[in-house]
């Protein structure tokens, strides 16, 4: 990756041919093989459906690694995160009800079907949050030979530590929440050093488990709009259908995913 973290180039609405430039100023100065722009939104198809349109256009040789877990499991993660992080969701029942890119980035097959229109499937390397915690080496290795690069030097048991576990985070008080409703809260704490912004972190926010409370008839219509697309990924990552399993749907029982 970058030192600075890139700005979502290729997702954004006032996107430029013109300002390519200004994107790679953020990798200059880099000696790595490979360098990596790692956005998660660039698998949300309904905020920008031309984003892998725009990576072809500038990087036409670009690899692309999707990384995927069980798709219910997302949506959690992603609900607890933001609701730790002050988003006005409410629970996991209000939250995928009004937040659809909740379930749309668990449409894997959906989103990875747009890169697959402009990228040779060489290109493209699924990657299962799963193996990654059962056997980083082997996910290691092969993930460098894709990239082309000596996976040794990897550290196999950082990258397999589980990292913002939704059942370990702070959340906002009502305090922290206001604050980071008013428009110039973002811009005010990048001005503020980090010891004063850790302390108020401290102060703002508090200890507590995020857990859903799923309404059962709220995830049934949730995995019944997954099941389809997720049987359909299974297929083309070669895995069995059996590697998830929904509470309420089969996966198995879904149409076989047709010939490209």
């Amino acid at each position: 990756m970058s030192k600075q973290s890139p700005p979502r180039f290729f997702h954004v609405e006032k996107y430029r041919k013109k300002e390519f430039n200004y994107y790679c100023k953020f990798f200059d100065g880099r000696k790595e093989k490979v360098l990596s722009d790692d956005k998660g939104m660039y698998s949300w198809d309904s905020f920008c459906s031309k984003t892998p349109e725009r990576i072809k256009r500038h990087l036409p040789r670009v690899k692309i690694l999707y990384i995927i877990r069980h798709p219910v499991r997302r949506i959690e993660s992603h609900w607890g995160w933001a609701v730790a992080n002050g988003q006005p969701w409410g629970t996991i029942n209000e939250a995928v009800q009004s937040v659809d890119r909740l379930i749309e980035m668990s449409l894997y097959w959906r989103q990875i079907s747009r890169y697959r229109t402009h990228f040779d499937d060489d290109q493209i390397n699924v990657l299962f949050l799963e193996n990654l915690k059962a056997d980083p080496r082997t996910l290691f290795r092969d993930f460098g030979r894709f990239l082309g690069v000596d996976p040794d030097g990897f550290d196999f048991e950082e990258a397999a530590t589980p990292k913002n576990q939704t059942a370990d985070r702070r959340t906002d008080t009502r305090l922290a929440q206001r604050l980071r409703q008013w428009s110039g809260f973002w811009t005010l704490k990048e001005m503020i050093p980090d010891p004063i912004v850790h302390l108020g972190e401290r102060m703002l926010r508090r200890d507590g488990k995020i857990e859903p409370d799923w309404d059962p008839d709220v995830r049934r219509r949730v995995e019944e709009r997954l099941a389809p697309d997720t049987a359909k990924m299974l297929d083309y990552c070669c895995r069995s259908r059996n590697l998830w399993t929904f509470e309420t749907v089969s996966i198995s029982d879904c149409l076989s995913l047709p010939d490209r």
